[in-house]
């Protein structure tokens, strides 16, 4: 099948939009992605839905004061990954965004970001991951699938056009974590040391993690002793491991897809669901491979 002449085209610097639905998403899910594209000169701007008010299994924390560390971590990591373009959302509380009212507020607010930023990809959960465990994934996923078409209506929300915005296609969309992954990015070296230097920024949420892993395994039966794990380690552990997987995937993937394989097999890597907005996913494999790639 044959594709759309694009070779007067130049790849052109891109519009990074990610949107998070807690502080520390970002940095776990794709961080080296987030890493590579500012380090190579790509604009980029991530957007925090929730504050993490409810992010601890620690009595000690009140939301105040979890919301306190959680965003001084969360500002510490965003400076080790390269992001200075940091949106925080008021009026959203994580776990707390199931109603109506709030869903469409939602979704209004990212239309508008979306309108001002104009970015041409955006990064979100995915939502056809069946085995999500935070509602406020699967709803993000969602509304923001649903901003980034409307915001090319002009009577969707057209006090936005009142007020002198104009209505913006969004060309693709980026979303993990995935089981049906068609992009692969290659992270080595820097942006996956990025990744875990970031990572280990959230002190509060690999203290959650090992709290987690504890005590899941105790109610199984087990008695697991962590009292002397060092948890950056076994993050960075995790970290390298879960991008060493990805790698693996990549490679049965790309020996399905030959013309999108990289010259040089990957040897860490985080996964996508790429999908393009509109009629352009329906004509896709009319497009060149630079269209399938960051």
């Amino acid at each position: 099948m044959g594709c759309l002449d694009l070779s007067k085209n130049k790849k052109k610097k891109s519009r990074i939009l990610a949107i998070e639905a807690h502080p520390d998403d970002l940095t776990y899910f794709y961080g080296g992605t987030a890493a590579k594209l500012v380090m190579d000169g790509h604009d980029f701007r991530v957007i925090t839905v929730t504050k993490g008010s409810q992010s601890t299994c620690d009595p000690q924390f009140s939301e105040e004061k979890i919301t306190e560390k959680l965003m001084e971590e969360h500002k510490n990591a965003l400076e080790i990954i390269g992001i200075d373009d940091n949106v925080q959302l008021s009026g959203f509380t994580n776990h707390f965004m199931y109603d109506s009212e709030t869903k469409l507020k939602l979704r209004e607010t990212i239309i508008k970001q979306i309108r001002e930023y104009k970015p041409d990809t955006i990064i979100c959960f995915d939502p056809s991951n069946v085995f999500e465990e935070n509602p406020d994934h699967s709803l993000l996923s969602k509304v923001t699938i649903e901003a980034s078409s409307f915001a090319a209506y002009p009577l969707v929300h057209k006090e936005h056009i009142e007020e002198g915005l104009e209505p913006y296609f969004v060309s693709r969309i980026l979303m993990t974590p995935t089981s049906h992954p068609n992009m692969f990015v290659n992270i080595a070296e820097e942006p996956l040391e990025k990744k875990k230097l970031a990572g280990a920024a959230y002190q509060t949420q690999l203290d959650l993690m090992i709290t987690e892993i504890k005590q899941r395994l105790r109610n199984a039966g087990l008695d697991p002793d962590l009292d002397d794990i060092d948890r950056e380690d076994l993050w960075f552990n995790v970290c390298e491991s879960d991008a060493k997987s990805c790698a693996r995937e990549s490679r049965k993937y790309y020996q399905n897809h030959p013309k999108l394989a990289p010259r040089v097999p990957l040897e860490y890597a985080e996964s996508f669901r790429m999908c393009f907005l509109g009629a352009v996913e329906k004509i896709k494999s009319y497009l060149p491979k630079e269209c399938f790639e960051l």
